[in-house]
Formats: C-alpha cells, sequence, structure tokens
C-alpha cells in the first residue's frame, strides 16, 4: 500500500469501528430502554363497529417485537379467533415501550374506551418494562431493590384491571404473565423469583378483578433457543405458544 494511502486507511477504519460501536450501543439501548410510542394523541369518537372483537392492549410484546414479520401474539391469536367465529375483528392497540403508567393513561382516551367496551375479548401485557427498569436493574441487581419494584407498581396494576373491568363489565380479560428473559445471567435464579412473586400478585389481582393471566413464564426456559436475536423478546415459536396459551384460556372462559 502507497504511504499516502495509510492515512486515509486509518481514518476509515476509525470511522467504521466508532460507527459500528455507536449501532451496537443504540440496539442495547433499544432492547433495554425501547423507544415508547406516542400515547397522548387525540383519538377520534367514531361509533361502535359492529360485530364481537378481541383488542390488544400493553406494549412490545403485545407489538410484536421480535417476531420475523413484527405480528406477534395478538395477530395469531386474533386470526384463529376469527376463524372459529368467536369474534369479528381484533384490534392491536400495544405501544412498544409502554410502561403501566403509559397504559393508565392510554385507557382515558375516548377512543381506547370505545374499543374497550366494544370488545369481546382483551389481552394484556404490561409490567415487563417496570420490572426491568431500563435494563437498570441488571447493571446494579439486588433481589431487594427487584423486590420493591414489584410492591411499588402492583397496586398501579391493580388500577389497570379495575379501570379495564369497570369499562367492560363483561369482556374475558386476559393478563399474559411476565417471563424472565434473564435466565442465563449470574443472577438469572434470584429474577426468577422475583418475577414468579410479580405473576402471583397478578393471580391475586385477576380473582378479584376477573382477569384470567395466560402463563408464559414455562415458555422461556432457554434464551438462545426461546428468545429472538436480541435476547429479550420472544422469538416465532415463542409467540406462537403465547398465542396457543391466549386462545386456551379464552375458550375456556368465554360465553357464547
Amino acid at each position: 500500500m502507497k504511504k499516502w494511502m495509510w492515512p486515509l486507511f486509518f481514518t476509515l477504519s476509525l470511522a467504521l469501528t466508532v460507527l459500528f460501536g455507536y449501532g451496537l450501543a443504540s440496539a442495547y439501548m433499544d432492547v433495554t430502554s425501547p423507544p415508547r410510542g406516542k400515547i397522548l394523541e387525540k383519538t377520534e369518537d367514531k361509533p361502535a363497529t359492529p360485530g364481537d372483537a378481541y383488542v390488544a392492549l400493553g406494549d412490545s410484546l403485545t407489538r410484536g417485537v421480535g417476531s420475523s414479520k413484527g405480528e406477534g401474539f395478538v395477530s395469531l391469536a386474533g386470526k384463529e379467533l376469527k376463524e372459529k367465529k368467536m369474534v369479528d375483528r381484533y384490534q392491536n392497540l400495544g405501544v412498544r415501550g409502554a410502561r403501566i403508567e403509559d397504559l393508565l393513561t392510554q385507557l382515558e382516551q375516548k377512543g381506547v374506551r370505545r374499543a374497550l367496551k366494544e370488545a369481546k375479548i382483551i389481552s394484556i401485557t404490561i409490567g415487563g418494562n417496570n420490572l426491568f427498569n431500563s435494563g437498570e436493574i441488571l447493571e446494579k441487581y439486588s433481589e431487594e431493590t427487584a423486590m420493591g419494584i414489584v410492591n411499588t407498581e402492583i397496586p398501579n396494576l391493580e388500577k389497570t384491571f379495575k379501570s379495564i373491568r369497570e369499562t367492560n363489565p363483561n369482556a374475558v380479560i386476559v393478563y399474559m404473565g411476565l417471563y424472565n428473559p434473564f435466565k442465563q445471567s449470574p443472577n438469572g435464579d434470584s429474577f426468577d423469583s422475583v418475577i414468579q412473586k410479580w405473576n402471583e400478585s397478578a393471580r391475586t389481582l385477576g380473582l378479584k378483578y376477573r382477569v384470567q393471566i395466560a402463563d408464559t413464564f414455562n415458555l422461556v426456559t432457554d434464551a438462545k433457543r426461546d428468545l429472538s436475536s436480541d435476547i429479550f423478546h420472544p422469538n416465532d415459536a415463542t409467540y406462537q405458544e403465547m398465542a396457543e396459551s391466549l386462545s386456551l384460556v379464552i375458550e375456556k372462559n368465554i360465553v357464547e
């Protein structure tokens, strides 16, 4: 290589290294602290749509992040429910990065309340972004701190259940329990107990507000096998299992 080309080669190499590092950091933040979608957008108060509906509320799991087609369990379950003529349509209101407080704000919107009032079936995925705390819980992990988050956020989960049930007294409401995406971490076993405590608390609230709980904890036992390439969100196979778990709960509780 000619001498005059060395400075150019060095400069390009440095630029590419910086660019790669930035991309890697951005990808990490996108997983641990995903961009929160617009929740406070005004919704129009449209007239009711005829027919039974399945409405999905929640975070990136409801949006289907991690699936190859970006659909996830909602579309899988929704299509099956339509095929079985249990509903006429399904609507995905999930917001990527949503926390419980975001969902509570969303539930105040007229358009969302109208959709819930029309719903025959409602599913919810929420709480993971609160518990995982933008990845900070892993960086400075302590079980005491994690349990503190559970104790703080479960009352807000109760507000969510209460609000949805008051909006629709008759729908079958299903909360998708949390799974542990950090099983392979040094604190994986400890995090198991924290998440099980969360799910146990959700089940107790479910009895109070007639909210069914679909188990997802046992669907993720091997991060490399059960999660997508980001090692956080479900892959296609796990989303399929989530859809099956949801459908099973619905079929046991649906009132024709």
